[in-house]
């Protein structure tokens, strides 16, 4: 099934909306709902019950026995029900779950429905056509927040939009359990109303077809509406389980198509959901679309009349990271390798296309532009939702990484531009402390910064053994991205390494003595000083240069940092030299 499934996938990925689904009583099996036979056998015990007679053989061989024919759905009816009205209050009972079957996980949609929703809610089916009486698919819908247009009977298309202008259609061919207008006597299933007809036939002559839980023995209706069609555009695929029944595979060559065999519809629709969603992920992430986004943001961000436009290409991927982030995000998971290492993979394809726009878009920036990256660095650094269930402290900031990959692509493009006024735009950002309406704010600094998450929880995370683990991790996973602003990794090195200490020295400033006592995030900078100490130059020692020489001119104090005050700057950075000290160099 795995090469079957691959291509199914492929093709309603690539062929969006294109691809109806048609689906039989097997679908709804998993659930305890019965296929046709199954009512025809635990109807044959019923008439025999009612005829005071015990079944010696099996029930089919005591009917046939009995009545001279085979058993079928359509000839036991009719001999214990005569009206289509009876009809809906004798099958209920087949269709509607008790109590207790519903405690048993009874005759409630099961992971074939729930895959198929996720399928129609992602807009690649449009067309779903079922034999199926029961309404699993239609709860099932309801759970994804779908409301479905539903066709139960002829009279229902005059009432609906074409099938090319709708977003979704679920047609039930032979009527629902609770209209008594439903078909099921073999003479009703021989063939449709013509406005009925007429209207399948279009769809089976449209779309490509992907069949499940049908087996081509009983509706000879729709049987023959798929043999009139001489023309068919796309592609059919033919599943079961089992042994494929002949009138299946006949219709299969018929229409040129391909018949599948399947372990189940549960199986069968979550591998072929988890394909595309993959598939999906994969093009999401496509280093194709980083390049256009960021071709879109540069042709953009020179025009004034184009704005709006900007804003509308940084707010659209900022909502998507949001929402990814988010999905991925549970602060209960206990914080080792096993549970994080996933999340932190998930949380770097989430920015793949981010990243790029960032370091691009503040490159390039004017001043107007700066709200547009703090709103990002904002929004992202929302705090975890909030769980009833418990909680790890280390995970809850874990859930911090993507913001501060964010914070740490502005600081450093801005940083290669000089551009002071954008980082202290950033430090002084305040973020909620929680999800709740009653949140207390604070700096984002003084949660989000390369000392969040504890050194030794974070080298299991990674299974490394790194002096400053996040530290580390962010400069070796951001550097590809600047390689086309920073040409060597000495300058590189030297601008993450600046920027880090700039981080420190704002954080000492703006925090403060929070605990009674100076304490400031450290990274990679404190340990590679090393270079200063043997004379070689670096960004680091230009930077403080500068200072020295440059005072109250100086662009960094004109920025806003410090107070503007360059005696507060070597307050801030006694302070911070002092604190360092009592930190090992390893």
């Amino acid at each position: 099934m795995n090469n079957s499934t691959t291509s199914i996938a492929f093709s309603i990925y690539s062929n969006k909306g294109v691809y109806a689904l048609f689906l039989g009583s097997g679908i709804s099996k998993p659930s305890g709902i019965p296929t046709g036979w199954d009512i025809v056998i635990d109807l044959i015990n019923k008439l025999a019950a009612l005829n005071n007679e015990k079944l010696c053989n099996s029930p089919e061989e005591w009917f046939k026995s009995k009545y001279g024919v085979e058993p079928n759905y359509s000839n036991l009816l009719s001999k214990l029900v005569k009206s289509s009205s009876e009809r809906v209050n004798f099958l209920r009972p087949y269709f509607e779950p008790t109590k207790e079957e519903i405690e048993q996980g009874l005759k409630i949609p099961k992971a074939a429905h729930r895959a198929i929703a996720r399928l129609v809610k992602g807009g690649l089916i449009k067309v779903i056509i079922t034999t199926n009486f029961d309404r699993l698919l239609e709860k099932a819908l309801n759970e994804s927040g779908i409301e479905p247009v539903v066709i139960r009977h002829p009279d229902d298309i005059d009432g609906t939009e074409p099938v090319t202008h709708s977003d979704f259609i679920l047609i039930k061919i032979n009527g629902d359990y609770l209209d008594s207008r439903f078909l099921n006597t073999e003479e009703e299933l021989s063939s449709y109303n013509k406005k009925m007809h007429d209207y399948l036939h279009r769809i089976v002559s449209e779309f490509g077809l992907l069949s499940c839980g049908w087996s081509a023995k009983w509706d000879t209706g729709f049987v023959n509406i798929l043999r009139k069609c001489e023309n068919y555009r796309y592609y059919s695929y033919w599943s079961y389980v089992g042994k494929c029944e002949k009138e299946l595979k006949e219709i299969s060559d018929f229409r040129k198509g391909e018949t599948v065999k399947i372990d189940s519809a549960d199986t069968f629709f979550t591998e072929i959901t988890d394909k595309i969603e993959a598939l999906k992920s994969l093009n999401d992430n496509h280093p194709l679309n980083a390049d256009i986004a960021v071709a879109r943001l540069k042709n953009y961000i020179v025009k004034e009349d184009s704005k709006i436009l900007l804003h509308d290409l940084l707010f659209t991927e900022q909502e998507v990271v949001y929402n990814k982030i988010n999905q991925r995000t549970d602060i209960s998971l206990y914080p080792d390798s096993k549970n994080l290492m996933p999340v932190l993979t998930d949380y770097i394809q989430s920015l793949e296309t981010m990243i790029p726009l960032i370091i691009n878009g503040v490159f390039w920036s004017k001043p107007e532009h700066h709200f547009l990256f703090t709103n990002i660095l904002s929004r992202i650094s929302e705090p975890a939702p909030h769980v009833h269930s418990s909680k790890y402290d280390a995970t809850e900031s874990f859930h911090h990484i993507p913001a501060l990959i964010i914070l740490y692509a502005i600081g450093i493009s801005a940083l290669k531009r000089s551009n002071f006024e954008l980082i202290f735009d950033c430090f002084r950002l305040k973020i909620d402390e929680n999800d709740s309406d009653y949140s207390d704010q604070y700096f984002l600094i003084d949660k989000i910064h390369s000392c969040m998450v504890d050194s030794k929880i974070m080298n299991e995370i990674l299974e490394q053994n790194y002096k400053t683990p996040i530290s580390t991790y962010l400069c070796n996973i951001l550097k590809p991205y600047f390689s086309n602003h920073i040409l060597s990794n000495k300058e590189y090195n030297d601008i993450f390494d600046l920027f880090e200490y700039i981080l420190s020295l704002n954080y000492v400033h703006i925090i403060g003595e929070k605990y009674g006592h100076i304490w400031a995030p450290w990274g990679q900078f404190h340990w590679r000083k090393r270079g200063v100490i043997i004379g070689k130059r670096n960004m680091l020692i230009d930077f403080l240069d500068e200072a020295e020489k440059m005072k109250s001119n100086w662009d960094v104090l004109k920025s806003g940092m410090f107070d503007g005050d360059f005696e507060i700057f070597i307050k801030a950075k006694s302070n911070l030299d002092g604190f360092l000290q009592k930190i090992p160099l390893y």
